[in-house]
């Protein structure tokens, strides 16, 4: 449909959408309100992230009733009733997000008042956010990218399609452009507790989903497995589920791109990390591997344990012989490290892909580092095409923004065109047209880390619109560049990573300001404060436990964590005009700015007290704290129906 006709959609069908189950009564009082029509449709709860499944449902239900009922006649007869279920849930809270976000705004307009932190400017309040013509504008077409997604995901449950493939590097494998992540589905991390070793363990209910999510992404077309040793039992798991698949002529080994992952240490020798690939080979039930990762090469002493490991022997030349050996066909690495320690892996030229962090709002751990041409990991995804080698973006979807949890500011950034999960995508997918600089940057596949055979739909769904949808990326992505422009302003926006120090620069206090600084751009730009405070309260907790009687490198090596989320937080004692002697004169005052800004808001500690400063009951702190946030930067809903098996403790 064309998208201008989109957003003019009939207002009467909007109203029998909305209007479902209003009695007459109830309409005629509707009718007098502005406002009510939503508020009646989703009656239930008007927050984000409600509990409430079985009213959630039932919004989905109306709204499936009159807008696609062949998706629910789907729904209703599906094989899987608990996905099914997850599936009306998810376009339930869509529904809710976007109609309580429409009426919020409009009320708030009318009780003369504007968006907290000054979100929008009075211009854009008047004009768009609070405009009630705007508002239904924004709404239905809302809904109605809604209804085409519903009936994008009706072909799909019945006519599966393939996502579109590329080459992935000099490995030459027809890579999907969506990856299946396995750190979501098993039933424990094995990090605490009775562990998961052998199949009579295993809860029916977990296996069950595990292999249903490993056939909807096969059928799909999402035939690229990524797993790893410290996903707890997900290997054994796997192995167990590719034999049900193999055994029922779902697929066939070949079909199949699978890849681990396993990590190395200081005592780790050539032999033992060879065992050790070989035994998470046989873990998964297979004679080979097509891709296997070094896990976590974080630190230039990772880097060293590989090339350079003393009498332990050189742990590169164990992969080198199981690729002689058959074992495994291509070798790579997974990285959370600095920008500069990806790229001396990189130019080592000994890998033939690489698993990074790199989104549309920033390079997670890596967000800070680089130069004046290339921030974060941009350098590093250049130089890796210079080498030829496969690109796998880690974590889009959480540590890419927790675009699962969308701010509403982000979505009404994006929509109605796009939802945020999409538009995350599209900006890996099509990055290689956007990216700036006269060096190539393609991104050949993105992982969805799914802990249910629905966490599947949309990223599936993004692929098979990306070969049609530049026009709509295009008028989202300049939405974007406008609102940077305006709250960060065009100097600050291009160099306000020029001379930051991340922990590696930090040798006394490994403080991370690169990321803190980062932070801070994230929040006024897309209004990612639960992802800010995700990564904040990581650098909090290292702070913590840093010791400044012990070495750098003690510290980094002492807290087992560290490599991964690495760097420590602001301290608000802590003269910081050596650690910024590199930052432009220009940008240092703001520097200092943005770090207490994102100390007070993502600090757990600092966050509570704003609640009881503002008057807080403690046992209500959570709901006098949320009022304290702006409804921009709160989540607008959450696409995950139940908690994750490892997540369950």
């Amino acid at each position: 449909m064309n998208r201008a006709k989109s957003l003019l959609i009939s207002e009467s069908a909007f109203f029998s959408a909305a209007t479902a189950s209003v009695t007459d009564q109830e309409r005629h009082h509707s009718s007098s309100r502005r406002g009510g029509l939503a508020r009646r449709y989703s009656s239930f709860d008007l927050s984000s992230t409600s509990s409430d499944n079985d009213s959630i449902i039932a919004v989905a239900k109306n709204f499936l009733s009159t807008t696609c009922p062949e998706l629910l006649t789907i729904l209703e007869n599906h094989y899987d009733e608990v996905s099914a279920h997850d599936r009306l849930v998810k376009i339930g809270r869509n529904v809710n997000a976007t109609l309580r976000y429409g009426q919020e705004a409009i009320e708030r307009k009318d009780r003369g008042e504007s968006s907290l932190m000054g979100i929008w400017s009075q211009e854009e309040e008047e004009e768009f956010i609070g405009n009630e013509l705007e508002r239904k504008m924004k709404t239905d077409g809302s809904l109605q990218r809604l209804v085409e997604e519903c009936k994008d995901l009706a072909k799909l449950l019945t006519s599966p399609v393939k996502v579109p493939t590329v080459r992935y590097g000099r490995t030459g494998i027809q890579m999907p452009i969506v990856s299946l992540g396995c750190m979501r589905f098993q039933q424990s991390w094995n990090r605490g507790g009775k562990p998961i070793n052998s199949p009579d363990q295993l809860e029916k209910e977990c296996q069950d989903n595990l292999v249903n999510i490993l056939r909807h992404s096969i059928s799909c077309g999402v035939n690229h497995i990524e797993t790893a040793q410290m996903y707890g039992c997900s290997q054994m798991q796997i192995g167990l589920a590719l034999k049900t698949l193999f055994d029922e002529g779902v697929c066939r080994r070949e079909d199949l791109i699978i890849q681990t992952k396993g990590g190395i240490s200081s005592s780790t020798s050539k032999s033992d990390f060879k065992s050790s690939i070989i035994q998470q080979i046989k873990l998964l039930g297979l004679d080979y591997i097509d891709l296997f990762s070094v896990h976590g090469l974080n630190t230039i002493d990772h880097y060293d344990w590989l090339f350079n490991h003393g009498e332990k022997g050189s742990l590169i030349d164990a992969l080198r012989e199981l690729k002689k050996e058959g074992k495994i066909r291509w070798i790579g690495f997974s990285t959370h490290a600095p920008a500069h320690v990806i790229e001396k892996a990189i130019e080592s030229d000994a890998f033939d892909y690489l698993n990074l962090h790199y989104h549309f709002e920033g390079s997670y751990t890596a967000s800070g580092d680089g130069d004046e041409n290339a921030e974060g990991n941009l350098g590093n995804i250049r130089l890796a095409h210079e080498h030829d080698m496969g690109v796998f973006i880690i974590s889009p979807y959480d540590k890419g923004g927790r675009l699962y949890t969308p701010s509403h500011l982000s979505r009404e950034l994006m929509l109605p065109e796009m939802e945020p999960m999409e538009y995350g995508s599209a900006w890996l997918w099509h990055h290689e047209k956007h990216c700036q600089g006269d060096k190539p940057a393609p991104i050949h596949t993105i992982v969805c880390g799914a802990a249910r055979p629905s966490d599947l739909d949309q990223p599936v769904m993004a692929a098979l619109r990306s070969i049609t949808n530049l026009e709509d990326f295009e008028a989202v992505s300049r939405r974007i560049e406008e609102r940077k422009e305006r709250v960060l302003g065009k100097e600050w926006a291009a160099t306000w990573h020029v001379g930051l120090p991340n922990y590696t620069q930090s040798e006394k206090h490994g403080f991370q300001i690169g990321n803190t600084v980062w932070l801070y751009n994230a929040i006024h730009v897309f209004g990612l404060l639960d992802m800010a405070k995700d990564r904040y309260g990581t650098l909090v907790s290292n702070s913590g436990k840093w010791d400044p009687n012990k070495t750098w490198k003690e510290n980094v090596f002492a807290n087992p964590g560290f490599n991964w989320m690495p760097g420590c937080g602001y301290d608000p004692s802590y003269d910081y005009s050596s650690e910024l002697k590199d930052v432009p004169e220009k940008n240092k005052a703001r520097v200092l700015e943005a770090m207490k800004f994102v100390h007070q808001w993502c600090c757990p500690e600092n966050s509570k007290s704003m609640a009881l400063e503002a008057g807080a009951d403690e046992k209500k702190e959570e709901d006098a704290e949320r009022k304290l946030i702006p409804l921009e930067w709160q989540a607008a809903y959450d696409m995950r129906p139940w908690t994750a098996f490892p997540e369950r403790g």
